[in-house]
């Protein structure tokens, strides 16, 4: 009888403590699910820049493989996608972001017809040799590069804002000084500011001035 009371008793002791350890177990698995569920996910930091002299809107997004509307639909802070400035910091969007589309300023008037054949005259109407590059002289002042300074700087040729962009087409002074300028772009004449301006777009299209020119029909 002693003999089955003890063999009772370990059995007992065994079968308490067999489900003691799986409820520790199952608990213990509970614990690590809570803990995961809980741990707290990473978020991904939106890419900002920081705007340097001589950057344009569209430079920017090309150097960030976006596109200078969708840059420009990212940052309501900016007012006119043609004028951005030193020190300022933009966010780029990420690639599957949508944006609420902004519509772009609206103050430039429009180009006449005439005005716009005349600087981007129609394939058929182009010679076929070289042409003498034309002398820095009066132009008329229903000319593109008027319309593109009014939109650009109201169409003052002389505007100096402090904001690292000069004159009616809005330079900056590298920009200036690589297309063969000298001094400061408000400090040229009219006349040789659009010189200047015809050597650029020559280079570098008319992206150079993306707003203006999307507004004026230009491109």
């Amino acid at each position: 009888m002693r003999i089955s009371a003890s063999l009772a008793g370990l059995l007992f002791a065994t079968v308490f403590f067999a489900a003691s350890t799986q409820s520790v177990h199952a608990q213990s698995q509970n614990d690590q699910q809570t803990n995961a569920q809980s741990a707290p996910t990473s978020v991904v930091e939106d890419k900002k820049v920081q705007v340097q002299p001589g950057d344009y809107l569209e430079k920017i997004a090309e150097e960030n493989a976006t596109t200078y509307p969708r840059l420009y639909d990212a940052n309501v802070n900016i007012q006119d996608p043609d004028i951005i400035y030193p020190g300022d910091t933009l966010r780029i969007p990420k690639p599957d972001e949508q944006l609420a589309s902004r519509a772009v300023p609206q103050d430039a008037p429009p180009v006449v017809a005439q005005a716009l054949a005349a600087v981007v005259p129609k394939a058929a109407a182009k010679p076929r040799a070289t042409p003498a590059a034309a002398p820095v002289a009066a132009i008329s002042d229903g000319s593109v590069w008027d319309s593109l300074a009014r939109c650009e700087s109201g169409g003052n040729w002389a505007i100096n804002t402090g904001n690292g962009y000069y004159g009616g087409l809005q330079f900056t002074l590298s920009t200036w000084q690589g297309v063969g300028g000298s001094g400061y772009p408000h400090q040229a004449s009219r006349e040789e500011q659009i010189a200047r301006g015809k050597i650029l777009q020559a280079r570098s299209g008319w992206g150079q001035w993306p707003a203006c020119t999307a507004k004026l029909g230009l491109r």
